[in-house]
């Protein structure tokens, strides 16, 4: 397939683009707590500008130092930020791309805990999220905001960037006046779609007399919201023909807001490309390029969005943290080498609202904030390395010891590699999960690693394969707790019946409600037609992730999953179970089968006895400690980066 749309130069206002491939913004908070830009921002978008990308927008940037959706978010919210801003455009720059910033106000999807003073909307009406009634700007408050806007974007340009993109989408500030979701206001920002749409108008007006009727402004919109009263595709077409009377360059067409954040952070229900639709309604009612966002993760969906029509360019952010050269790997046909985005959410999304952590990873390229540290510079003195284990950690590990130079044996006791992983891509809108693992034995392959299955990796067998270094990713197992009728014959393991290994009932029993327990009721409604109830002591189902966890939760509603929770169990029965709950014993009976998911524990049943086998032993991933498969590939990169 030839990709000769993607590699069309292209117009924003008066900025060319040596192609149509957009890095689209994505939070990854590797700036200072107060916002400055550090080695890590530059060597991360300086890794994607010299990976092919025309244009880079910069994840959001806060325009008052005050307010932000993360700590780590970086700023242009006062003129100390400028000199770092600089090194990190300058390095874009060298590279042959462009950059805009993201500029932003949160409004009131944050929460006063950790900003330190109350949050502000347009209306006093609490984000589902953060169940805060924000402060409702007064009219005078608004128009500082505005020039807030105004005041941020010229600071970007004396920091080098060459234009800036205004977010009006996922339900921050400015998407707040647009829609009657969030805007009840009486004065000239309220009521009408133009009044409501003057918020926007204004920044963008403001923002050309600091900078100049010839400084490129993009628009970032929600084509709808995805929720009751908020904004449609109608709404957003007349948005869009007032945004470019107001003067805006172009307008790149995102979904929802943060009551609907399963559409914007969309797993593999939806197809790729799936809002691009959206943006070609918008296309259609404007005179001004626009660019399509949401999983766009191939070169043949970016092309053909290009090809039918639907949008001008194309912004790809998740796939550019999984793959930092995706446009250069395309212009170059090297297709098969792109690594791939597997929409998982874990640490790219994860990561960002998770306390212990705030920036952002990626599980297929751990790389992600580490670009100057971990590089694939062959090594001077190769070693051997004996990999036991072929999940994320193992496979990873092969894959960049080997790309370094390193001679690699990875191990495996099974018939095929993947370890748990392989399993994990069994059950529905799953099937993702394989391809970093089909990537990293392909790439692993080429640079010479030898895979050893069907093999059980001893102390004698690996004696005799002389390693330099062993890196244990055995992994772990699942668990099976050693109560009274567990090994009964209508009694299986989770992964057993995914795999197919064993046949069951038409009536399902599942121990366990962790994500094990849930996929497995998943897969059996899809594959069998089974019906399950699910069993555990935990009190509330957690269901995973952002929009991974809503679409789960959806398909097994629509298969009436029952659940009991608060729940020990105590025996298994001939048909069900003993179960304590509210301190009253208790009995579900009438299974035809019963599946243990249980968790799994970390298996290591070698590193006592190599530990003097050779001058480096290392343990990663599950074999370390049980957790999820971001950690492992961390934890692979960590060691494979230094080896």
């Amino acid at each position: 397939m030839n990709f000769d749309k993607l590699f069309e130069p292209g117009q924003i206002g008066s900025l060319q683009l040596k192609n149509r491939f957009v890095m689209g913004a994505m939070g990854v908070g590797f700036a200072e707590l107060g916002g400055t830009p550090t080695a890590r921002t530059k060597a991360y978008y300086e890794a994607r500008a010299k990976g092919g990308y025309g244009l880079i927008i910069t994840e959001v940037t806060r325009v008052q130092d005050s307010e932000f959706c993360t700590p780590f978010e970086p700023s242009l919210g006062d003129d100390k930020h400028i000199a770092a801003w600089k090194e990190v455009t300058d390095a874009i720059h060298q590279q042959g791309a462009c950059v805009f910033p993201q500029l932003h106000q949160p409004g009131r999807q944050y929460t006063k805990t950790i900003l330190g003073h109350e949050v502000s909307a347009p209306s006093p009406l609490a984000c589902p999220i953060f169940d805060e009634v924000p402060h409702e700007l007064t009219t005078e408050e608004v128009w500082d905001n505005i020039h807030m806007f105004g005041d941020a974007a010229l600071r970007a340009k004396k920091a080098g960037f060459d234009g800036v993109e205004i977010h009006a989408g996922h339900g921050y500030l400015v998407q707040q006046f647009l829609s009657q979701f969030t805007n009840r206001r009486f004065d000239e920002f309220g009521g009408s779609l133009e009044n409501r749409a003057r918020f926007a108008c204004e920044i963008c007006k403001d923002v050309k007399r600091k900078c100049g009727d010839d400084y490129p402004v993009i628009i970032k919109l929600s084509g709808e919201e995805k929720v009751p009263g908020g904004m449609t595709i109608s709404d957003t077409k007349i948005f869009a023909k007032y945004f470019e009377e107001a003067g805006y360059d172009a307008i790149e067409v995102t979904i929802c807001t943060y009551a609907s954040l399963d559409w914007m952070s969309a797993p593999e229900d939806e197809p790729m490309g799936f809002n691009a639709n959206n943006a070609k309604a918008i296309r259609e009612s404007v005179h001004i390029p626009v660019i399509a966002i949401n999983r766009i993760n191939t070169p043949e969906i970016a092309e053909d969005i290009l090809e039918t029509g639907k949008a001008d360019f194309v912004s790809i952010s998740r796939q550019s943290l999984a793959d930092p050269e995706f446009p250069n790997k395309t212009k170059e046909g090297r297709i098969s080498e792109i690594s791939p985005c597997i929409n998982c959410l874990q640490s790219c999304m994860g990561y960002m609202t998770d306390p212990n952590h705030l920036q952002a990873c990626c599980l297929v390229n751990p790389r992600v904030g580490h670009e100057a540290e971990y590089t694939f510079d062959p090594v001077d003195h190769p070693k051997n390395v004996v990999v036991v284990g072929s999940g994320p950690a193992g496979l990873y590990t092969g894959y960049v010891a080997s790309k370094k130079g390193h001679q690699v044996k990875v191990i495996e006791a099974q018939e095929k590699l993947g370890g748990q992983f392989r399993i994990a891509a069994l059950p529905p809108a799953k099937s993702l999960l394989a391809n970093p693992l089909r990537f990293w034995i392909q790439e692993g392959k080429k640079q010479g690693v030898e895979y050893m299955t069907n093999t059980t990796a001893t102390k004698e067998l690996i004696a005799d394969l002389h390693p330099d270094a062993v890196v244990l990713a055995t992994g772990a197992k699942q668990s099976k707790p050693p109560i009274e009728g567990i090994d009964g014959e209508h009694v299986f393991m989770a992964n057993d019946v995914i795999e197919g290994k064993v046949r069951v009932g038409h009536n399902v029993l599942i121990v366990g409600g962790g994500l094990v327990g849930l996929e497995c009721a998943d897969f059996l409604r899809e594959r069998a037609g089974r019906h399950s109830t699910i069993i555990d002591q935990i009190p509330t189902i957690n269901y995973g992730v952002l929009g991974v966890g809503t679409h789960l939760k959806a398909r097994l509603d629509s298969n009436d999953t029952a659940y009991i929770l608060g729940a020990t169990i105590k025996k298994f029965t001939k048909d069900g179970v003993v179960y304590e709950q509210d301190h009253k014993e208790k009995e579900a009976t009438g299974f035809d089968s019963i599946i243990i998911a249980m968790g799994s524990k970390s298996y290591n049943p070698l590193e006592a006895e190599i530990k003097d086998l050779c001058p480096e032993v290392y343990v990663i991933g599950d074999a370390s400690q049980a957790g999820q498969a971001n950690k492992a590939t961390e934890e692979a990169a960590a060691v494979a980066f230094h080896l």
